[in-house]
């Protein structure tokens, strides 16, 4: 059975919610034999907070990192340099904070999290099932794909195989199940965990919006100032450079 027959026999977009996580673990356990493959994982990050990820796949060549968003009827908007994004729909415009910035900050703590198994390559999945997508600046020019940003399941699979091409193998087997069973049993697990990261997010949106209202660095705790740059003015922590945070 081919790939394009496995994905017809995936569920719609609407049967997807609630269970998409679960849903894409079992598709790629399927269709990518090299991999071993995690979903809705939660761990420890760093600065006290903990990283819900997605989907994690452990192959050969490093482990991809999947975020997945459903704006199923929305287009959505962005650039990999900035943190606000825009989506469309019902002739609406809206802001969503860049998935690519929140699956960069899940691959930090994740390293941290690993930090024990060396340096672990990483690649970044944004997977945003959506109407359409437009977003630019997602790698450095003439550099490697280390990250890509796809708007449905089979564009996925592609973007996997595309990050694959031409780097070599840094993994066999063994290794790759060492990080599997260290990170399934050294993840949180139940509803209570599950529920303590969803109010230390909300916390910490609420630390980050007074923050931002009173032009503090939510990481320094010092004053932001203003500077120009190449999309204009924006305020950037008076620590610069050993803290690099902007508000835009």
């Amino acid at each position: 059975m081919g790939l394009l027959d496995l994905l017809k026999k995936l569920p719609s977009v609407n049967e997807l919610k609630g269970g998409l996580g679960e849903q894409l673990a079992k598709h790629y356990a399927k269709t990518m034999t090299d991999t071993l493959v995690l979903h809705d994982i939660l761990i420890d990050g760093s600065d006290e907070h903990t990283s819900q990820i997605d989907l994690l796949m452990i192959g050969s060549k490093g482990i991809y990192v999947a975020e997945v968003k459903m704006f199923s009827e929305a287009t959505i908007y962005g650039d990999g340099k900035r943190s606000k994004w825009y989506y469309y729909a019902g002739g609406s415009k809206y802001e969503i904070y860049s998935p690519l910035k929140q699956n960069a900050k899940h691959i930090e703590y994740l390293k941290e999290f690993l930090k024990d198994f060396g340096d672990i390559p990483c690649f970044s999945i944004v997977t945003i099932i959506c109407r359409d997508l437009k977003v630019s600046n997602i790698n450095p020019k003439g550099g490697e794909i280390q990250t890509v940003v796809c708007n449905s399941l089979p564009a996925m699979k592609r973007a996997m195989q595309l990050i694959a091409k031409d780097k070599p193998a840094v993994w066999d087997n063994d290794r790759k199940q060492a990080i599997f069973d260290y990170i399934q049993s050294n993840q949180y697990v139940g509803k209570d965990a599950r529920l303590l990261h969803k109010q230390n997010v909300i916390a910490y949106k609420e630390r980050l919006e007074n923050t931002k209202a009173e032009k503090i660095c939510p990481h320094c705790k010092t004053p932001l100032v203003l500077r120009k740059g190449k999309y204009g003015e924006f305020y950037g922590c008076s620590n610069f450079p050993k803290c690099r945070y902007t508000l835009k």
